[in-house]
C-alpha cells in the first residue's frame, strides 16, 4: 500500500470518528423506566398509585439512550422521612439498570422521585451530600425543594415527553395495561411512582 493511500485511509477513520462523535452528541436524550415485582418479576403499571404491602420488593429498571446522570429520592407519605436510592451516572445503551427498592414500615404512601439528566445537576448533588452529611428536616427540606423546582422547570415547558411502553419481563396482568414509560425530548425528566402499603 502506497503511502497516499496509507494517508487517505488513515484521513477517512478520523473524519469517520469526529462523525460518529457528533451524532452520538446529537442522539435524543430518552430512556425507558419499569417498575417491577422483585420475587416474580412481574412488570406493574404505576400510571396510578400502586397498591402493595409492607415489606414487598420492588426493582427500579431504567434503559437510557445515552450516558446521563440519574438520581433517586424516596419520601414517606407524611415527609418526615426521606432517603437517597441512586445518585450517579448511568451508562447508555442496551444496558438496563436496576435499583431495588423495600416497602418498610410504618404503613402509608411512599413517593419515589427518579430525576434522569443528559448533565449533572449540581444543586441537587449539593442538596444530596449535605442530606447523607446530616439527615436533618432543613436538610430534607432542601433536597425536596430542589426536586420540585427542577420538576417545576421542566413541567413549564407544557411537552409531555412519556409515551406508554411495553418492556422486558414477565407480564401477567391485562397486556393492554401501561406497565412502563418511554420518554423523548428534553434534556431532564422527573418522574413520580407512589406505592401505597
Amino acid at each position: 500500500m502506497t503511502k497516499k493511500l496509507r494517508l487517505f485511509f488513515l484521513g477517512l477513520l478520523f473524519c469517520f470518528g469526529i462523525v460518529s462523535v457528533m451524532a452520538q452528541q446529537d442522539r435524543t436524550f430518552s430512556w425507558t423506566l419499569g417498575l417491577q415485582y422483585d420475587k416474580t418479576g412481574e412488570l406493574v403499571s404505576f400510571t396510578a398509585p400502586v397498591k402493595s404491602s409492607t415489606g414487598e420488593r420492588f426493582i427500579i429498571v431504567i434503559n437510557p439512550t445515552v450516558n446521563c446522570h440519574c438520581y433517586i429520592v424516596v419520601e414517606s407519605m407524611n415527609g418526615n422521612d426521606a432517603g437517597i436510592l441512586y445518585s450517579g451516572p448511568l451508562k447508555g445503551g442496551e444496558i438496563w439498570h436496576s435499583i431495588k427498592i423495600e416497602l418498610m414500615p410504618p404503613q402509608g404512601t411512599e413517593s419515589f422521585f427518579i430525576v434522569l439528566s443528559r448533565t449533572e445537576q449540581k444543586n441537587l448533588v449539593q442538596r444530596i451530600q449535605e442530606f447523607n452529611n446530616n439527615s436533618g428536616s432543613m436538610q430534607k427540606r432542601a433536597l425536596m425543594n430542589e426536586i420540585f423546582s427542577i420538576r417545576n422547570e421542566v413541567s413549564r415547558f407544557k411537552e409531555a415527553p412519556e409515551k406508554p411502553m411495553l418492556i422486558g419481563g414477565v407480564d401477567r396482568g391485562n397486556p393492554e395495561k401501561s406497565r412502563g414509560l418511554e420518554f423523548s425530548g428534553l434534556e431532564t425528566y422527573v418522574k413520580t411512582i407512589s406505592i401505597e402499603h
